[in-house]
């Protein structure tokens, strides 16, 4: 298993410390916006209670005024302390020297005289100001006239700045700070919910990868729901049987070669040292096993080319050379060509071109080593007797189609999709009598491909097989350039 890493180097602690900062810093935001409309809401709030004590001081003075012109200076008091009660409010009635007249008794916490500052003379007049015991207070002065008695000369009202508005700033703010850390312990439970059911499957993804890069194919991971860990799960699991399945074919592929190498080796070395030692002494058995070994010499000839073939394309190393190409002629030489080894092996061969077959812009050499692996196989598994044709004609799109059909032994219909995956061979009995490693077909799909075509094939078992080749009218300009070519 993968050593544990530190932990902020985790996604886990990563996730968290990033889900973490965003939580405080939304939080943060949220509570300086919801701050500043508070605040400015209870701004308005205190100048609205600023207005509404002003117009009851007006009141209460023109009571306290209707008071004194009756002469009834003995309900003063209690006209204060009824009043302030229903405003929340203290009233005093002070003189112009600022001592207090009214009411009687004076609460403990109001001072005995007022400063001649806070007073009004004509106007009504307002400020923030502390007061004795009483603190910070909201004070309205207010002229009192028409009373017989000039030592009644202003109404004072005052009311506490922090009764103004009916909840404080700090309370507020502190229900703010509480809640934030509420949201706060929440947001952390679920981020670390949420990074739990996030990286479990990526830990699982992780555990299986590394038990696959340790040999252990067959590991597999459990697929949930649809989303993209779920996704990147399948195409583990795909990879992870492209990978069983590769190591597999390549098994079979050091088997099959070994054998396909070891047999004429085996053949070239028992002969070889049969002609060294002169035990042979009639001159036909002599040739004959000159015969043997030139042979089975091209055999691993034959084979080593394929395997450099393929080591050529897969480096990307194989070059082409776009050219223009008549395959009514072209098609005629191959079939010159392979005449000689019809004939030998007793099969009709017969080339076919329909009179639209196309100029194409191909490479030759590449498209002939196609052909020469296609009519190989077709020679090698159709009887004596046998027909053999290759036939081209154009495509709808410009291009052509080569078609090569044989009247061999055919293919089993659960072994078409394979037949050109690398390493495989069809129905094992029949490939090692007829030798061969796997590879010529899947050459011809690597090369088609090059060429910017494609292959296929149709087959019936014991009436033969066609094999079909659709190329462009002229190679894709990316597989025509050559390694060294600079973009």
């Amino acid at each position: 298993m993968p050593a544990d890493k530190p932990f902020f180097r985790s996604l886990r602690a990563r996730f968290l410390f990033y889900f973490l900062i965003l939580s405080v810093l939304s939080l943060m935001l949220l509570g300086a916006v919801f701050g500043y409309f508070v605040l400015r809401q209870k701004h308005r709030e205190e100048i609205k209670a600023r207005n509404e004590l002003r117009g009851q001081a007006q009141d209460m003075a023109l009571d306290l005024e209707l008071v004194l012109a009756l002469g009834q200076v003995d309900r003063i008091s209690q006209l204060l302390r009824l009043e302030g009660n229903l405003v929340n409010a203290t009233g005093l009635v002070v003189s112009s020297g600022g001592d207090v007249m009214a009411p009687r008794p004076l609460p403990a916490t109001m001072p005995r005289k007022i400063d001649t500052s806070l007073l009004a003379k004509s106007e009504i007049k307002t400020q923030e100001t502390d007061i004795g015991n009483v603190g910070e207070v909201f004070l309205v002065a207010i002229p009192l006239q028409g009373g017989q008695d000039p030592t009644y000369y202003n109404l004072i009202l005052a009311k506490g700045v922090r009764d103004l508005a009916q909840t404080s700033t700090g309370e507020i703010m502190r229900n703010v700070l509480i809640a934030a850390a509420i949201a706060l312990g929440l947001s952390i439970l679920l981020a670390l919910l949420l990074s739990s059911y996030v990286l479990k499957p990526l830990q699982n993804l992780t555990h299986a990868a590394w038990d696959l890069a340790h040999g252990n194919l067959d590991r597999r991971v459990e697929v949930r729901g649809q989303d993209e860990i779920s996704e990147l799960s399948q195409y583990f699991n795909y990879m992870a049987e492209r990978m069983q399945q590769s190591t597999q074919l390549q098994k079979d592929f050091v088997a099959n070669v070994s054998h396909e190498i070891r047999t004429p080796l085996t053949s070239i070395e028992g002969f070889s040292q049969a002609l060294i030692e002169d035990i042979v002494p009639a001159e036909e058995d002599r040739k004959r096993y000159l015969n043997i070994i030139s042979e089975e010499s091209r055999r691993l000839k034959r084979l080593v080319s394929q395997l450099l073939t393929f080591s050529r394309i897969d480096a990307g190393g194989w070059v082409l050379h776009a050219a223009p190409l008549s395959l009514s002629i072209w098609l005629a030489e191959i079939g010159e060509k392979f005449q000689p080894l019809a004939i030998e092996k007793k099969l009709n061969l017969i080339v076919e071109t329909a009179a639209d077959t196309p100029i194409i812009e191909t490479d030759r050499d590449t498209l002939e080593q196609i052909l020469q692996n296609l009519l190989d196989n077709a020679m090698k598994f159709t009887e004596p007797g046998g027909e053999i044709i290759v036939s081209s004609r154009q495509s709808d799109d410009g291009g052509a189609i080569i078609e090569v059909r044989d009247t061999g032994q055919g293919i089993p219909g659960d072994e078409l999709e394979q037949i050109f995956d690398r390493f495989v061979r069809v129905e094992r009995s029949r490939s090692q009598r007829y030798g061969g490693a796997g590879l010529g077909l899947s050459m011809c799909r690597d090369l088609v491909n090059l060429l910017g075509g494609r292959i296929g094939v149709l087959s019936e078992p014991e009436k033969g097989s066609v094999f079909t080749i659709e190329l462009p009218k002229a190679m894709p300009a990316i597989a025509s350039r050559k390694p060294d070519d600079k973009q």
